[in-house]
């Protein structure tokens, strides 16, 4: 268990929407950027993951099951990505809509299907684990962070058993997890199952590489037009930049392969959007300098400003 003892804020309090996140997330990058998208005013809390915040007996009381994101608008409390998503979309309908119109090609419709089945946390500490897969990983995923959060993933089970017994009312729940993590660990460690995982990655991206060949990329949006940005757009681009970061652009894009890929990533880069919700330099500094062990950081210090600058994707 963290050291650290974790108080309801203050923010908890106050009216309006307050999103708790934390700016590493794959799923609340989503929600992130459909909030900037759809231009609606929040709050935004950012849960302290590496001192174990999301396990405070301040935060499982707004979601028992001590996952990110999670949105509060006064009482009403709606936990997760997805359900987040529609929130949104019934409860704003005079904000921007990120829905699909009802003409969308199947197959984009089934794109968003098949990228919400992801396993994201697997693919990321699996590309931790079997390392030789990826080529050139970016921050804040460099080799001391990586190796920090492998560490506390191999703590985790212990550490939601002793939050479990601390915290009585949610230990089902922790239990629970606890166990299904045993589990998830014994998968990951696979190198067989991660290679399938990214074989399953390459037809995907081959089915987008051959609908993008079918539109004009660089003009329109996978709904087919210049102005039709949806939610699909979202959780495209936030899977190719989940990819990017873990180093595994090459395979799946790099050196010409999937060039139409290519060019959509970058263009989902550049949107006012994205843009909004990617960390500052200098809180991508502060996170790798927390994570990063005491023999590593003499040397990081050194050089992490420039490698940060050469890889972020800022404007």
């Amino acid at each position: 268990m963290s050291e650290k003892r974790f108080k309801r804020p203050s923010v908890a309090n106050g009216d309006g929407l307050i999103l708790y996140c934390n700016q590493y997330s794959y799923y609340c990058h989503k929600v992130l950027q459909a909030l900037h998208e759809k231009g609606i005013r929040f709050t935004k809390y950012e849960i302290d993951v590496t001192n174990d915040e999301h396990f405070s007996e301040w935060f499982l009381e707004l979601n028992p099951r001590a996952e990110l994101p999670v949105l509060q608008n006064g009482l009403l409390i709606v936990p997760g990505s997805n359900r987040i998503l529609d929130y949104l979309e019934e409860n704003y309908p005079k904000n921007k809509s990120l829905r699909m119109p009802i003409e969308t090609d199947k197959l984009v419709v089934g794109f968003r299907q098949t990228i919400e089945r992801l396993p994201i946390g697997v693919i990321t500490i699996g590309s931790f684990l079997h390392s030789q897969h990826t080529s050139s990983p970016k921050f804040p995923f460099v080799l001391p962070v990586r190796q920090t959060i492998l560490a506390r993933d191999e703590t985790l089970a212990h550490r939601l058993r002793a939050y479990a017994t601390a915290y009585p009312a949610f230990a089902e729940v922790l239990l629970k997890k606890a166990d299904f993590h045993d589990r998830k660990r014994g998968i990951i460690a696979s190198e067989e199952y991660f290679c399938k995982l990214l074989t399953a990655l390459d037809e995907f991206l081959t089915s987008v590489e051959q609908y993008l060949a079918t539109i004009d990329v660089d003009r329109c949006w996978l709904a087919g037009t210049e102005d039709t940005f949806t939610m699909v757009d979202i959780s495209l681009g936030t899977l190719l930049h989940r990819l990017y970061v873990l180093g595994l652009e090459d395979r799946f894009w790099g050196e010409g392969k999937r060039p139409q890929v290519a060019r959509y990533f970058a263009k989902s880069c550049q949107r006012e959007s994205f843009q909004c919700v990617l960390p500052s330099k200098v809180s991508i500094l502060r996170t790798v300098w927390i994570n990063t062990p005491p023999v590593y950081k003499a040397g990081l210090a050194a050089v992490s400003s420039v490698l940060i600058s050469s890889t972020l994707l800022k404007r």
